[in-house]
């Protein structure tokens, strides 16, 4: 049986193999390019920087894409000049000595110019090392410098488990990750896929994390959104959205994992340490929806809007990818279905608000998987959120967010007036408390507010109440079986709190073995995902459905399978290598 450290580097030899065997670009040509996924986006000062993934392009000429290949370096895109989606520059800045991973969690530090950068996975298990937090310190044209940050609490930081699928978001001077799934991808030596229940916290100023599992506003998620909506309450509110809810006692499945929905949405309040819940009306986006992406905008008139597009319905056999984009209008609680776009649906791409009022949706894959060409020049799209339509193009000239006409007429007919509160308290957040705040919120994928003039807090978060908060006395008036109902709805939102036996430690040391699990063996050509019945439901895989079986795969051709080398088997449902390379 190889052990891990001789299957990470088997890895990162065939993948300078593959490298020197081909001309292999982080940023190919508009022609060469095929696609691009996995990777995050966040906005830092006038630049898009994109980080991670994985790339397919066409190699030496040929119309044949390669297998998918590590991007090694952080990329940027100037916001402050015009361009079209095909003529967009991406500036490329060597990763080195940052790790090269997928779907890691950004934060950004605007008053220190820094990126921060945790979790993810380590792409096909290669070159993995010991858990650290980097941080990317921004030198003001598209470039930088990726180092180590250490922590002022070491001994807490040397427990935290790192993971994927994590919901994020930055709240002033400090980023918040909820939930997520470790794998043996995501953590060096781990030999288990399990889902990590929680939250925690990172404060920008201290360099101190913290354990928040007992003020998490879910038990556990998975590929989900958390979206910061800065002009609601008394600091903002953290809306999460979508993804699914897996035990935290076997390893995630789509049968143990219920999808969280977009009607009867959550959201929390750093400033009052409390969460929430409120149902949203219109046209709400279908669900169950992972790995979508969202961006957000504060409107001339006080309000907010949250975009999100695209995904993936794991309920499915093959999981097909959504193709549609709603955005949510707040205070009203309201979805608003979208057009969609001429490049078609997609999951496992990123999106960020860019200028003024403009989105800008970064790779992903769609039914075709990672070898058939994107029909949207190098992955980009763009959606201007006042004309409500895709343009293929982004314009830095462009004035500010006015909401359309479609939600101004909403408000306009006192619909606002007719919308039922879950509690007085939510009411009194979004009617009467909006705060002067940038257009920009900060979302999943690193969709980033400007900095603010308040005094930094130490720490913003001292108790987030388990449960959904405020929604309690309204239920109780309308019976038990109602409150029932809407509780089992909200299951993952009182998990722990309320429950004293399930002492999970969020992004603590879990045992590192589930039963049945064990270390890659030997390479295999077949990797044993979990089959799926018509519905899209795993069936019973034998004694081993609740392990993980790291297989590896040889190469057919001698320098290809480092872009599919198995460093472990996961269950297919959730670990997101579902996708078709």
């Amino acid at each position: 049986m190889r052990s891990p450290q001789a299957v990470s580097l088997l890895a990162a030899v065939l993948q300078l193999t593959h490298h020197i065997a081909a001309e292999i670009f982080d940023v190919p040509s508009v022609d060469n390019f095929v696609r691009r996924f996995s990777c995050t986006s966040i906005v830092l000062g006038n630049y898009v920087y994109i980080d991670g993934g994985e790339v397919t392009q066409y190699e030496n000429g040929s119309n044949t894409a390669s297998a998918s290949n590590i991007v090694n370096s952080t990329l940027s895109l100037d916001l402050t000049t015009s361009w079209t989606t095909t003529e967009a520059v991406l500036k490329s800045s060597l990763k080195a000595p940052g790790p090269a991973k997928g779907n890691v969690v950004l934060w950004a530090d605007h008053a220190r110019k820094t990126l921060y950068s945790w979790g993810g996975k380590w792409q096909f298990g290669a070159n993995m090392k010991k858990t650290e937090l980097w941080k990317f310190l921004a030198d003001g044209s598209g470039g930088g410098k990726w180092s180590t940050e250490q922590p002022s609490n070491p001994s807490r930081f040397n427990e935290l488990v790192p993971a994927e699928f994590i919901a994020f978001a930055t709240v002033n001077n400090t980023g918040y990750a909820i939930g997520g799934q470790a794998s043996g991808w995501t953590q060096l030596y781990r030999g288990s896929n399990q889902a990590i229940p929680g939250m925690l916290s990172y404060n920008f100023d201290t360099r101190e994390w913290t354990n928040e599992t007992d003020r998490s506003p879910f038990h556990t998620l998975a590929q989900a959104s958390a979206h910061y909506v800065p002009t609601f309450g008394p600091g903002g509110v953290v809306m999460v959205m979508g993804g699914s809810m897996p035990d935290v006692d076997r390893a995630p499945s789509i049968a143990n994992s219920p999808a969280q929905d977009f009607q009867n949405l959550t959201f929390f309040d750093p400033a009052a340490s409390k969460t929430y819940w409120q149902v949203a009306t219109g046209e709400i986006p279908p669900s169950p929806r992972s790995e979508f992406c969202s961006a957000g905008w504060q409107n001339t008139d006080g309000g907010y809007e949250i975009f999100i597009f695209g995904g993936d319905n794991k309920a499915v056999s093959g999981y097909p990818k959504y193709r549609d984009a709603y955005v949510l209008s707040l205070p009203g609680f309201v979805w608003t279905k979208l057009p969609e776009p001429p490049a078609g649906g997609r999951a496992y791409h990123s999106c960020v608000s860019v200028g003024k009022r403009q989105v800008l949706s970064i790779g992903g894959l769609d039914d075709s998987g990672s070898k058939e060409k994107d029909k949207a020049p190098q992955g980009l799209l763009v959606f201007d959120m006042t004309a409500m339509k895709w343009v293929d193009f982004y314009n830095a000239g462009l004035g500010v967010y006015e909401a359309p006409g479609v939600i101004k007429d909403w408000y306009a007919k006192g619909s606002l007036d007719k919308v039922q509160w879950s509690s007085e308290t939510v009411k009194k957040m979004f009617v009467e408390q909006k705060q002067d705040s940038p257009g920009k919120g900060d979302g999943d994928e690193g969709t980033s507010t400007e900095p603010n003039n308040s005094e930094p807090t130490r720490n913003p978060v001292a108790a987030i109440a388990g449960g959904v908060v405020g929604g309690v006395v309204a239920l109780a008036a309308i019976g038990g079986v109602a409150w029932f109902i809407l509780r089992r709805r909200r299951q993952g939102a009182n998990g722990i709190a309320n429950n004293t036996d399930a002492r999970d430690p969020t992004y603590q040391i879990l045992p590192p073995i589930l039963p049945g699990a064990q270390y890659p063996a030997e390479v295999s050509d077949n990797l044993p995902y979990s089959e799926l019945s018509g519905d899209g439901r795993a069936k019973p895989n034998s004694e081993k459905q609740s392990g993980a079986n790291g297989l590896a795969e040889l190469p057919h051709n001698g320098v290809q399978s480092a872009q599919r080398l198995k460093a472990q088997s996961f269950t297919a449902e959730l670990h997101g290598d579902d996708i078709q390379r």
